[in-house]
C-alpha cells in the first residue's frame, strides 16, 4: 500500500499507510505536465497544519485520482488520509464512493483504527454492512502446521522440496527456523547469527542449494548498511554471500523472488526500488530506481523470466526485465490487486496475499491475459477467516500455497518486542489448495 508511521509499528513491513515522500514513479502517477502542475496546486491548497508526509500523500493520490478517478484503492487510501486530518465528511464520501466499484475493500477490517471517528456513523455502518453482504466469508484452509514459538513474529515462508522442510523468518527474534515434514521445528541460523537483523521474505533455490532471505537492522549504525539480502549454502549451512546496501542507504528490503539462472530481485518497500543480487558474486546491484513502484512489497517472474511483477500500493506493475519498462496492470474496477504481501505466479496467473489494511484477509486468484499486462478475471479463496488474523507471505508446494496465518505482527512493540507468549497464540501455517 503506501506509507509509513501508520502500521503497526513505524518501520512497516509493507503493509503500511504512511511512509514520507514515498510516491509512484513520474511514469505511473504524473504522466503529463499538467498532472504535475495540478499537483502542485493540490500541494499548495494543503492547510498548514496538516503533517507533511501526509499532505504530501494526499497530493500524490489526487495527482493519481485526476488520471484514474475511479480508482477504489486510491479513493480508499485518501479516505484514510482524510479521516486521519479529521475530515470525517470527506472521509464518508470517499469511502462510498470507493464502495461503487465493487472491489471488496472493507474499511472496517485493518484501516479501522484510521476510521475511529466515523465507525458508528451510519452512513459507515451502511456501507460496511453492504460490503460484507457481497462479499461473504469464503473458507478453504487447513492448518497444515503449528509453531508452539508465540513471539516468534514470522514474516516469510520457503519451501525445500529436497528435504521436504520449510524456512520460516523470524521479525522479532532476527533468526531463521527450520520446519522438518514431521512438524518438529529447530533453528537453522539462530538470534542475530552472522549479523541478522529482522528477518523477512526468503526464497528457497532448490538446483543450487541457496536459501535468500532478506533481513534489516533498525536499530543498527545509521551511517552502517541498514540491509542485505543474506545467500546462504543450504547444504552447509554456511554464509555464503551477504548482499549488503551501500552504507547509510534509506529503507528496508521485503521480498525476493528469484529467476531460473539464480538471480535475486528483492523489493525495497519504503523507498520503491527494486535490487538485483548474483548467485556468484558479493553485492546489490540497483534495477528499478527510487520511486519506481510505491510501497514495493510481493514480487514474481513470469516463468520464461522475461517479465517481473512487482506489488505496490495501488496495484501490481508488470516490469520488462530486458528493458525496465514498467506500468500498472490494467483490471476491471471491480478487481482490486492493491497492497499484495505475497505474490506467486502459478499456471498462468497470480495468487495473491492481501493484508487486512485496505481488505480483509484475503487470498486470491488473479488470471492474466496471454500478454501479461491486464487481469481478466479474479477469485477470492479465502477471505474472512477465523484461521486467517494477519497474513503474510506463503509459499507454492505443489498444487497448494502454505502461507503465514497468523503472524501477530500487529502485536509488536517498540524494538521488535512481543507480549509475553501467554498473550499470544500458537503460529499456525495454513494450506490452501489451488
Amino acid at each position: 500500500m503506501l506509507s509509513q508511521p501508520m502500521k503497526f509499528r513505524n518501520h512497516s513491513l509493507g503493509r503500511v499507510k504512511r511512509i514520507t515522500g514515498l510516491a509512484l514513479a513520474a511514469a505511473l502517477v504524473f504522466s503529463s505536465t499538467a498532472h504535475a502542475q495540478n499537483a502542485t496546486t493540490a500541494q499548495s491548497q494543503q492547510k498548514k497544519e496538516i503533517p507533511p508526509a501526509i499532505a504530501h500523500e494526499i497530493t500524490i493520490l489526487e495527482a493519481f485520482l485526476a488520471n484514474h478517478p475511479d480508482d477504489p484503492a486510491a479513493l480508499f487510501n485518501l479516505a484514510i488520509d482524510e479521516a486521519t486530518i479529521g475530515e470525517n465528511t470527506k472521509a464518508l464520501s470517499l469511502l462510498e464512493e470507493m464502495s461503487q466499484a465493487h472491489s471488496g475493500l472493507d474499511p472496517a477490517g485493518g484501516a479501522a483504527r484510521s476510521f475511529k471517528d466515523i465507525a458508528k456513523d451510519p452512513r459507515f455502518v451502511a456501507l460496511v454492512e453492504q460490503i460484507r453482504k457481497e462479499n461473504p466469508s469464503v473458507v478453504h484452509t487447513t492448518v497444515a502446521y503449528t509453531l508452539r514459538e508465540r513471539d516468534l513474529a514470522p514474516e516469510g515462508i520457503a519451501y525445500d522440496p529436497v528435504d521436504k522442510s520449510f524456512y520460516v523468518s523470524s521479525i522479532s527474534k532476527h533468526k531463521i527456523v527450520r520446519l522438518a515434514s514431521d512438524g518438529s521445528a529447530t533453528d537453522f541460523k539462530s538470534s542475530g547469527q552472522d549479523g541478522l537483523g529482522e528477518t523477512l521474505g526468503m526464497k528457497v533455490d532448490a538446483k543450487r542449494r541457496y536459501l535468500w532471505v532478506t533481513s534489516d537492522s533498525f536499530a543498527g549504525d545509521p551511517k552502517g548498511s541498514r540491509f542485505a539480502l543474506y545467500q546462504y549454502n543450504l547444504s552447509t549451512g554456511a554464509l555464503r554471500f551477504k548482499h549488503a546496501a551501500a552504507n547509510g542507504a534509506e529503507g528496508f528490503l521485503n521480498d525476493v523472488a528469484l529467476n531460473s539462472k539464480g538471480e535475486a530481485f528483492t523489493t525495497n518497500t519504503a523507498t520503491g526500488e527494486v535490487f538485483r543480487a548474483s548467485p556468484d558474486r558479493d553485492g546489490l546491484e540497483p534495477f528499478l530506481p527510487r520511486d519506481s513502484v510505491g510501497q514495493a512489497n510481493g514480487i514474481a517472474l513470469s516463468p520464461d523470466d522475461k517479465v517481473l511483477f512487482v506489488a505496490g500500493w495501488i496495484g501490481v506493475a508488470r516490469v520488462d526485465v530486458a528493458t525496465k519498462q514498467f506500468k500498472l496492470l490494467s483490471k476491471p474496477l471491480n478487481i482490486s490487486d492493491a497492497g499484495l504481501d505475497g505474490l506467486y505466479f502459478y499456471k498462468g496467473a497470480f495468487i495473491g496475499i492481501q493484508n487486512p489494511d485496505l481488505h480483509p484477509s484475503r487470498v486470491v486468484r488473479y488470471v492474466l491475459n496471454p500478454r501479461w499486462d491486464t487481469i481478466t478475471s479474479a477469485e477470492i479463496l479465502e477471505t474472512y477467516s477465523p484461521l486467517s488474523e494477519l497474513p503474510t507471505t506463503g509459499t507454492i508446494v505443489g498444487d497448494s500455497l502454505y502461507f503465514m496465518g497468523n503472524t501477530q505482527i500487529d502485536k509488536m512493540k517498540e524494538h521488535d518486542r512481543m507480549p509475553p507468549p501467554s498473550e499470544l497464540s500458537d503460529i499456525r501455517i495454513l494450506k490452501l489448495k489451488l
